[in-house]
């Protein structure tokens, strides 16, 4: 004889399938959203138009110059140009490594993409032999640098600051970063006539030289807008 299974007070367990039901059923889900997570933002070639990629916008929009005195090495320097093509380019691999929801990713592309509007941005290495010159952001520098186009326009630095991020974390965005090199953010004025409105870089400007020089030698970096 085939008994139906019961629970201990003697109950079919339909009876509390069913008691579920009207419990489920008189719930009010009203004042709930239950909308979906987003998903990461991830990397997207389609995005720009061509064959885009993080390290081509890096080596793009970096340039390099070495400095010598009589065959002896005085200064190793690689800088990046921060401009729109290269601050896009930037935070989508960072989007890429901290898997940025969209919202996240266009939260920080916008607060970047503001910063043209402040300033003109470089990311620079320099590595020296002897740890003295290497001092950009000290008012006993021994370097002078300023900013340069092709009309003879210039501007000084609005400020020179180390680079507060770690180390790993800069060789994996700049592989040119070595762990003997040292890192500056430079930032300079848009307008080398404020006054006036006179912008250093318009759609006339055909390059800009980053130019650090001394009385150990010179480095020159250019970037031209016509490439």
């Amino acid at each position: 004889m085939i008994r139906e299974s019961q629970n201990k007070h003697n109950l079919p367990a339909a009876f509390f399938i069913l008691i579920l039901l009207v419990l489920i059923s008189s719930l009010d889900f009203s004042g709930c959203s239950f909308a979906p997570l987003s998903k990461p933002y991830m990397y997207n070639s389609r995005v720009l138009p061509g064959k885009f990629s993080y390290k081509a916008s890096l080596k793009k929009w970096t340039r390099k110059a070495d400095i010598y005195n009589r065959f002896n090495t005085v200064m190793f320097l690689r800088a990046t140009f921060f401009n729109a093509p290269f601050r896009y380019a930037y935070a989508m691999e960072y989007a890429k490594y901290y898997m940025l929801t969209q919202k996240a990713f266009k939260e920080k592309l916008n607060k970047s993409y503001s910063n043209l509007n402040k300033h003109i941005g470089f990311f620079v290495s320099v590595y020296t032999p002897q740890k003295d010159y290497n001092n950009l952001d000290s008012i006993r520098s021994i370097w002078l640098v300023y900013l340069i186009n092709n009309k003879g326009e210039s501007v000084l630095p609005l400020s020179i600051k180390p680079a507060q991020q770690k180390r790993v974390f800069l060789k994996t965005f700049f592989p040119y970063v070595t762990d003997w090199s040292k890192q500056y953010i430079i930032k300079f004025p848009r307008y080398y006539n404020k006054k006036n409105k006179k912008l250093l870089i318009s759609p006339a400007t055909k390059w800009i030289k980053l130019i650090i020089t001394g009385v150990n030698g010179r480095a020159v970096l250019k970037w031209d807008f016509n490439d």
